[in-house]
């Protein structure tokens, strides 16, 4: 299949590791690769109030990933947002209903469309994964990521106590409410429980820079913070 790349903001700035391993980790299962112009997904200013301002990034998207067969991101946060903008602003459009239906966050690319399940690889680690909102509750996945980790020699999955806990970051929401999401954050930092983690696994950015910077800011060095498609490259998915 012909697959797109949508880097997202956050993977342009500070993860660029993620979107280098999703293109591997596709590459090595039979995928070709292309990578389009790219353009914010509107989240910032939708999540603000400003959903007029957000319409021009959903129409930049629809314009220059247009006819894709796929899209596939490595942030269910901003594939939830382009499908539900795609709906809500060209809803009447064809294409734009097409490419909502064809745009998917990395493990429901994986999950749904490749029909990968416990795929085989090396990873000697403890690691915890964690459901971000957005991925559990806009896109319905919940923690389905975990199919693609359970086959992987050497890796021992924990679970959180509470996992539906919120890590605090929702974009803006961390600019305009910083003491409640720091809060949030160490709430759920708390729930790590015991053995430890070595890795903290997420498939949203955002996510770990939110829990993997207030691990950071009380001194600590475990878990750390790591992408899904970071883990499923370094493991060797599709070797």
């Amino acid at each position: 299949m012909r697959v797109r790349l949508f880097t997202t903001c956050l993977g342009d700035l500070f993860a660029q590791q993620a979107v280098l391993s999703t293109a591997r980790v596709l590459r090595r299962l039979g995928h070709e690769i292309e990578l389009p112009e790219q353009s914010c997904c509107g989240q910032p200013a939708y999540n603000s109030g400003f959903q007029e301002e957000a319409k021009p990034f959903i129409a930049a998207y629809l314009d220059k990933f247009r006819g894709s067969e796929a899209v596939v991101a490595p942030s269910g946060s901003c594939v939830a947002m382009l499908r539900h903008g795609l709906a809500q602003f060209f809803g009447e459009d064809g294409e734009a209903r097409r490419l909502a239906e064809h745009t998917y966050e990395m493990s429901q690319f994986l999950l749904d469309v490749e029909g990968l399940r416990a795929p085989k690889g090396h990873f000697d680690a403890k690691a915890i994964y964690h459901e971000s909102c957005h991925l559990s509750h806009w896109l319905h996945q919940g923690d389905r990521a975990k199919e693609l980790l359970s086959g992987i020699e050497g890796l021992e999955l924990l679970t959180f106590r509470e996992p539906q806990l919120c890590c605090g970051f929702g974009g803006t929401f961390a600019v305009h409410f910083p003491e409640l999401s720091i809060a949030m954050a160490d709430e759920k930092l708390q729930d790590l429980g015991s053995p430890e983690p070595d890795i903290l696994v997420a498939s949203d950015q955002g996510c770990l820079m939110q829990l993997g910077g207030r691990i950071a800011a009380k001194g600590g060095k475990r878990p750390e913070p790591m992408h899904l498609s970071v883990l499923l490259d370094r493991a060797g998915v599709g070797k």
